[in-house]
């Protein structure tokens, strides 16, 4: 098993409440392109052949997001990041958010590959 670890700073910050309260879809695509920016260099390392287990570490410098509610950040960036992000694909996704210690938007992704 390998691992790689992604440290992201400053995302657009988007909760899943937004995509409940019918955010446009011009909006969120705005987003998702910003997203495809930052996240593009990173996608040479996953493929269509193995297996991931992804963590999501979330650091909000203020109001940060409930765990789950960081869910549609995770759905556009695995979108971006793997070709299927099926479940055969990504067998487990965990995610944890808290207020940042050191005053800055961070998110780590830690991915487990199996071969």
């Amino acid at each position: 098993m390998k691992e790689e670890t992604i440290v992201l700073k400053n995302l657009p910050k988007l909760s899943l409440n937004e995509f409940y309260a019918g955010k446009h879809w011009t909006k969120r695509k705005k987003i998702k392109d910003a997203y495809s920016l930052i996240l593009a260099k990173y996608k040479h390392i996953f493929n269509d052949d193995s297996t991931y287990e992804v963590e999501y570490k979330f650091e909000f410098k203020s109001n940060p997001l409930d765990a789950t509610n960081t869910t549609g950040m995770i759905k556009i960036i695995e979108d971006i990041l793997f070709k299927d992000d099926s479940y055969k694909v990504i067998i487990s996704v965990k995610a944890s958010s808290k207020k940042s210690e050191v005053k800055e938007d961070k998110l780590t992704i830690i991915v487990k590959i199996n071969n």
